[in-house]
């Protein structure tokens, strides 16, 4: 029995004096305030030992390196065509695009599947995927500020300091509207 409630109350009394004594409670706490920065939020990713995020909005998803099939006299960065559900997904291995080695074990390798301007998808075959990285809007830096590889350059809009890590925008719009991504045949 809780103090102060009647001995003989029915289940839906109890609950509103429960309320009522914690709502009064309640009166003597300071108030809340909901503080809101504006965030960016993108998913982190790894290409050699490099440390980039891309838009949330760009990605459909993200799977494991998936079987593909060989596409003859084309670059060798573009690893194959793979299903998925039903739907043609090119995959493209960005470490070989920009002239890096693999920083990962096999095992770590993803592919992120990017929205294209051609409302399909592009794979892109990465070494690790780190999750949703939250920034502040206010945090971003130019890459002036840190090394960038000359080949990326183009393609990075900003960094961000997350922890120990700077964090590079990979800005995948320009990069699909690149003559480097649309020179795939040999």
């Amino acid at each position: 029995m809780i103090m102060g409630m009647p001995k003989k109350s029915s289940p839906f009394e109890l609950l509103l004096n429960i309320d009522q004594l914690y709502r009064s409670v309640g009166d003597n706490l300071p108030e809340q305030k909901v503080l809101q920065s504006k965030t960016w939020t993108g998913i982190g990713f790894q290409l050699d030992n490099h440390y980039f995020v891309i838009g949330i909005d760009h990605l459909e998803e993200i799977i494991l390196e998936p079987s593909y099939t060989y596409i003859p006299i084309v670059k060798p960065w573009l690893k194959g065509v793979a299903n998925m559900r039903g739907h043609l997904l090119p995959v493209m291995d960005l470490n070989k695009l920009f002239g890096m080695t693999s920083g990962t074990s096999r095992k770590q390798h993803r592919v992120m599947a990017v929205k294209s301007p051609d409302e399909g998808y592009v794979g892109f075959l990465v070494d690790a995927v780190y999750g949703m990285q939250h920034f502040s809007m206010d945090s971003i830096l130019s890459t002036k500020t840190v090394d960038v590889p000359e080949l990326l350059l183009p393609f990075v809009s900003g960094v961000y300091q997350g922890g120990q890590q700077n964090w590079l925008v990979f800005d995948a719009k320009s990069f699909m509207a690149s003559s480097q991504f649309l020179a795939i045949g040999q």
